[in-house]
C-alpha cells in the first residue's frame, strides 16, 4: 500500500521500520490503551516477525490477524504512527483503527490518516462499512473517528460470562462507504442510528 495525502504518507511497514515500530509500540499513549499491539512484552525479534507476517498478506485481503501500516510524516521522513486493519474475531466485521505517537499528537495527523485510509479501503474493496472501536477513556480516538467521517452507533458493555463481571464499556463506531447501497441498516432493514448515551 502505498498513499499519499497532504502531510503524511502511509505504507507497509518494512524490516528496516523495526525499530520505529518498537518505538511505536512502547509509546506511552499508545501502551495506555493498546499493552497487546503485536504482543504484550514484545521484543525487536516479535515486531521484525510482525512486519514479517505484515508484508506476507500484503494485497491478499487476508487480515484475520491485524496487519499495521506506517504513518510517515512527509516533512521529515519519520514514521510517526500505524493504521490498522483486522477482521474483529468476535464482531464478524472488518475493523480498523490508528495510533499516532505522543510527540505527534493533536496535530490531526490520525484523523488526516483514517479518512485517506478507509477512502482506499472503500475503493479497493467491497465493504459496506468498517468499523472503530475504543474504549471510552480515549477521547483523542473518540474524535478522530468522528473527524475521519465515522458515525457513533453504540456505546457497549462488556459482559464475561466466563468470569461473571461486565468489562470495559467501549464505542462502536461505523463508516459507510459512499458507493454501498447499506447506508443505516443495523437491525433488520429499519433505519437505526444507534444507541447511545
Amino acid at each position: 500500500m502505498y498513499l499519499e495525502t497532504d502531510r503524511l504518507l502511509i505504507r507497509d511497514f518494512e524490516i528496516k521500520d523495526a525499530d520505529a515500530l518498537f518505538k511505536l509500540k512502547y509509546d506511552k499513549r499508545i501502551l495506555e490503551f493498546l499493552p497487546g499491539l503485536i504482543k504484550r512484552d514484545a521484543g525487536i525479534d516479535d515486531i521484525k516477525e510482525a512486519i514479517q507476517y505484515f508484508v506476507s498478506v500484503k494485497d491478499t485481503g487476508n487480515y484475520e490477524h491485524e496487519v499495521l501500516y506506517a504513518v510517515v510524516r512527509k516533512e521529515c521522513n519519520t514514521i510517526i504512527g500505524a493504521l490498522s486493519i483486522s477482521d474483529h474475531p468476535f464482531l464478524y466485521e472488518t475493523q480498523v483503527g490508528w495510533m499516532i505517537r505522543q510527540e505527534f499528537c493533536q496535530r490531526g495527523y490520525a484523523s488526516e490518516a483514517a479518512n485517506a485510509f478507509t477512502d482506499h479501503l472503500f475503493s479497493t474493496h467491497h465493504y459496506d462499512y468498517v468499523i472503530a472501536i475504543m474504549d471510552v477513556d480515549n477521547p483523542a480516538s473518540y474524535h478522530t473517528a468522528l473527524k475521519s467521517g465515522f458515525k457513533l452507533f453504540e456505546k457497549r458493555t462488556v459482559y464475561d460470562y466466563k468470569y461473571g463481571r461486565y468489562g470495559d464499556d467501549y464505542y462502536y463506531f461505523r463508516k459507510f462507504n459512499p458507493k454501498s447501497a447499506t447506508k443505516y441498516r443495523f437491525y433488520g432493514d429499519l433505519e437505526y442510528d444507534g444507541r447511545h448515551s
